[in-house]
C-alpha cells in the first residue's frame, strides 16, 4: 500500500495523500496467443512441387517462446524448410512439396503465463506411395504364379485408380508388363519359362500419375515338387512255372506329390 508526502526547500512536510489501497506484486505478464486465418482451419490442399505457407500473429508477454512441429516431431530447418520468426508473427515455409510433406503441423508459444498451440492440416496432391509389401509370390509352378500385395499407405490425396504389374528375368534389365490396368491387389501371372528367375513389381496408378514401384525377391519358375525316390525291400513270393507275386515298399519320399501309381519292369538275365 502506497502514498505521498510533499516535502519543500524549507524542509517542511505536507499532510500525505489519500492511500492507494492494497495492491499485491505480481508480474505483467499475459498468456501466450495465436492469430491466424480462418482458411487454415480446413484441410490445406497444395500440389507436389509447391509451396506450403503457414502463417500466423502472435502475442503474450513475455514475448513467447515459438516452436513448430510435424506429426509430433520437432521441425528442423532445410534445404526446402524455413521458418521466419519475429516478436509479432511467424511463417513455416515448406518448398517442393512431395506427399511425405502431408500431416499435421502445430505451431506452439509457451511463456511464463501459460502454453497454447494451433494444429493445421496439410494434405499434398502428388502420385502413390508404394503399395503395402510385402509383394508376396505364391503357387510357383514352371509356367505361372500368383501376385498379392496391399494398398499404398500413401495414395497421394486421390483414390487408387488400377494398379501396373510387371516382371524382368534376373538376368536382363527390360521390365515387361503382365497387367496394365488392374482394378484388384492380386493377380496370376502366366507364360513363365520354366527354370528362369524372375522379379515383379506393382505400381499404383492415381490421377496424378504413376506411383513408386514394390518389388518382390528374386523367384525361380519351376514346379514344386520333383521325381519320388526308388521303391524299397522288393521282394518275390509264390513262384509258379506260369506267375510269381511281386511285393515292395512305399519310396521314403514322394516328391513333394503324391504316387500316382508303378511302373513294373522285367528283363531275362541274359
Amino acid at each position: 500500500e502506497f502514498r505521498v508526502i510533499a516535502k519543500n526547500a524549507a524542509g517542511l512536510f505536507s499532510e500525505p495523500s489519500d492511500s492507494t489501497g492494497p495492491i499485491t506484486v505480481k508480474d505483467d505478464v499475459d498468456a501466450p496467443r495465436i492469430m491466424m486465418d480462418v482458411k487454415f482451419r480446413d484441410v490445406v490442399v497444395v500440389k507436389a512441387g509447391e509451396i506450403l505457407k503457414i502463417n500466423a500473429d502472435i502475442a503474450g508477454r513475455p514475448l513467447p517462446v515459438i516452436s513448430w512441429t510435424k506429426d509430433g516431431k520437432e521441425i528442423e530447418e532445410k534445404a526446402r524448410i524455413e521458418i521466419q520468426s519475429t516478436d509479432h508473427t511467424t511463417l513455416l515455409i515448406v518448398k517442393d512439396c512431395i506427399r511425405r510433406d502431408s500431416g499435421q503441423y502445430v505451431l506452439t508459444l509457451q511463456n511464463v503465463a501459460g502454453t497454447r498451440s494451433l494444429a493445421v492440416n496439410c494434405k499434398v496432391l502428388d502420385r502413390p506411395g508404394p503399395s503395402a509389401g510385402p509383394l508376396q509370390v505364391a503357387g510357383v509352378t514352371s509356367e505361372k504364379c500368383t501376385l498379392s500385395w496391399g494398398p499404398p499407405q500413401e495414395n497421394g490425396g486421390a483414390e487408387i485408380d488400377y494398379y501396373i504389374v510387371e516382371k524382368r528375368e534376373t538376368s536382363r534389365l527390360a521390365w515387361t508388363l503382365c497387367e496394365g490396368e488392374l482394378r484388384t491387389t492380386s493377380c496370376k501371372v502366366t507364360k513363365l519359362l520354366n527354370g528362369n528367375e524372375y522379379i515383379f513389381r506393382v505400381m499404383g496408378v492415381n490421377k496424378y500419375g504413376v506411383g513408386e514401384p514394390l518389388e518382390s525377391e528374386p523367384v525361380k519358375a519351376q514346379n514344386p515338387f520333383t521325381v519320388p525316390s526308388a521303391p524299397k525291400s522288393i521282394e518275390i513270393t509264390s513262384v509258379t512255372k506260369e506267375a510269381m507275386t511281386l511285393c515292395w515298399a512305399r519310396p521314403e519320399s514322394d516328391g513333394g506329390s503324391e504316387i500316382a501309381g508303378y511302373v513294373i519292369e522285367r528283363r531275362e538275365k541274359s
